[in-house]
């Protein structure tokens, strides 16, 4: 989370004020006034039916499908993936106000200096790069690039590029006046051991990587001798290229998706596979770059489709990689696909053998990513042995318990009968017998569940400025978290100058992106209680019952360890009135 506290939280406030959520999300998004707010399908996931709202009066957006929310600020940054300082500025000549100064501030002016410089090398490096590809001393990648049949279109497209040797580009990006420190901090050079750059991808076919913003924010370089070494290269972390953060060819497919728009991403392995897919038509084609799917690129993969189709490799590795993204991609509100290829063969190779009909014949019969998984277990096992059929059955039922639903539980046991000829009835029955939990648990999570449901109402009432719901000053006594103690600070504070604290301040003061708590209180759903005003009171009862049986047990204790008679009196006495109150469940008296 940024340093937001920086340009101050006035000027953050007026800013936003300046530029009204609703003007602003228009020019990206078609958006129909229904009632008080405003509707539109949502931006960060495929949908057909608008879920995505936003409330005018309160400046906030909130996606009932994937559950995205912020405020205007919080939006260009995920939609257009600029950094704080850069949204500010966009906003601030938007409504054309003056940014404090940033000259002022060293780690701001510092940090900006040097992203500015390094997306000029890395812009710079890549030119330089695609210029070699047409040289006579690019032969050896121009042999590669006929061999795997990639055509000028696809250079450009992808501005592929070659890296002629270790010292070229570092001598060229040097002449300009850069110095071996911005070299390093771009990522286009490793420092060598005599303390010189040199060019990491040397001898190498080289592929940029982009953002969605179409910056240039790194490289990977395909080895062409088949020397032995790593196969790809990738440029190391930087404060712009993070490869658990990337998707590459993710520029192309948000050109692609506003052209002619899609319902689903369609995932490889390797950076040629994607080159050959966009050939071959499938320009909604993606590929993570040699790493485990993360939370950021389930982000990224949502803002353009709502369902993933894995098409990794078809030999073993492919298989249990497939098996790996599926169970990062469990939970991500994406609908997972995946297809299985024939004969061990990556994309690349199922296209130049079978063509893209046949390959779209699969990608139309993708199967579910709980089918895919069934059937990788399977391969492991000869159901025609009794102790191997066991195994098997034991595998699906822990595959199949871990499903939310129990339509969808019943589907997949009905399919694991079909497979072993033993009754869905006789397999669930096992697998609930794997699944039981003692009453006590239940019973303790329920009742810690519904204070902390309680809690949430209270504070998501007073946020949402509820009219049953009055602020009380004493509430905070009895909070114990510190996010809630405060947001109910922050809301009282308003509430002193006779102003309101809008949700849209939220964003301003907590990370909601990686605040669960915060964020369940701005998207609560209020349209799920009927009785809000009396609920909103029982629920203030609990929290003031929890927090007096609380007292009450300090009391005691201190009863027991007292030596004085008359401050055993006055314990008694302080014990009495809190039964007393338990008692009566009068909300006036506290």
């Amino acid at each position: 989370m940024e340093d937001k506290s920086y340009y101050g939280q006035g000027f953050i406030e007026k800013l936003k004020k300046s530029n009204d959520i609703v003007a602003v999300l228009s020019k990206y998004i078609k958006l129909e006034k229904k009632g008080k707010n405003y509707w539109a399908c949502c931006p960060f996931h495929h949908e057909k039916t608008p879920s995505f709202c936003i409330n005018e009066y309160e400046q906030f957006y909130h996606c009932f499908g994937c559950g995205e929310s912020g405020d205007v600020i919080t939006f260009l940054r995920k939609y257009e993936k600029m950094d704080y300082p850069d949204v500010i500025k966009m906003l601030a000549e938007n409504s054309g106000m003056k940014i404090p100064e940033l000259e002022e501030n060293e780690k701001y002016i510092k940090a900006k200096k040097l992203k500015d410089k390094c997306l000029e090398i890395l812009n710079l490096a890549k030119d330089s790069y695609m210029a070699n590809i047409y040289k006579p001393t690019a032969l050896l990648a121009q042999n590669y690039i006929r061999k795997r049949k990639v055509g000028k279109k696809e250079l450009e497209d992808f501005e592929l590029g070659y890296s002629k040797d270790p010292f070229e580009l570092v001598n060229f990006l040097k002449a300009k006046g850069y110095s071996d420190a911005e070299l390093k901090a771009s990522g286009v050079c490793e420092i060598g051991k005599n303390g010189k750059p040199y060019d990491f991808l040397a001898e190498r076919l080289v592929f940029p990587i982009v953002n969605s913003l179409n910056n240039c924010i790194g490289f990977s370089g395909r080895d062409l001798k088949n020397s032995g070494m790593m196969k790809y290269k990738n440029t190391s972390a930087t404060l712009l290229f993070d490869k658990s953060k990337t998707i590459y060819a993710i520029n192309l497919v948000k050109k692609y998706k506003q052209e002619s728009g899609f319902n689903y991403i369609i995932l490889v392995e390797g950076q040629f596979d994607v080159v050959s897919m966009h050939k071959a038509g499938f320009k909604n084609t993606v590929a993570c770059l040699g790493t485990a799917i993360t939370k950021e690129h389930i982000r990224e993969l949502k803002r353009f489709a709502d369902t993933v189709i894995l098409c990794l490799d078809g030999d073993d590795a492919g298989q249990k990689a497939t098996v790996r993204a599926i169970d990062n991609l469990t939970n991500s509100g994406l609908m997972i696909k995946a297809v299985k290829l024939p004969d061990k063969q990556d994309p690349d190779e199922f296209l130049k053998l079978h063509g893209p009909e046949e390959l779209q014949l699969l990608i139309d019969n993708a199967v579910s990513d709980i089918e895919f998984k069934i059937l990788f277990v399977k391969e492991k096992y000869n159901l025609a042995k009794a102790n191997e059929k066991t195994l098997f059955i034991k595998e699906v039922l822990n595959i199949i318990s871990k499903l939310n639903s129990e339509a969808e539980q019943e589907i997949y046991l009905k399919r694991l009968e079909s497979l072993t000829s033993i009754s869905a009835d006789i397999l669930k029955r096992d697998m609930r017998a794997g699944q039981v939990k003692t009453i006590k648990t239940q019973e303790v999570i329920s009742e810690q569940d519904a204070l902390s449901k309680a809690f949430e109402f209270v504070l998501a009432s007073y946020l949402h400025h509820k009219e049953f719901a009055n602020l009380n000053s004493d509430f905070i006594d009895y909070l114990t978290n510190d996010e809630y103690k405060k947001l109910f600070q922050l809301i009282s504070e308003k509430e002193k100058h006779n102003e309101k604290f809008l949700v849209a301040n939220v964003f301003d003061e907590f990370d909601v992106d990686n605040n669960d708590e915060i964020k369940k209180l701005i998207n609560f759903n209020f349209d799920i209680i009927e009785n809000q005003k009396d609920y909103f009171n029982q629920c203030l009862w609990r929290i003031l019952e929890d927090h007096l049986k609380f007292k009450k047990s300090l009391l005691s204790k201190q009863y027991l360890n007292e030596t004085s008679a008359q401050r055993k009196a006055e314990i008694l006495k302080e014990i009495n009135l809190i039964e007393k109150k338990q008692k009566n469940k009068k909300l006036e008296e506290f």
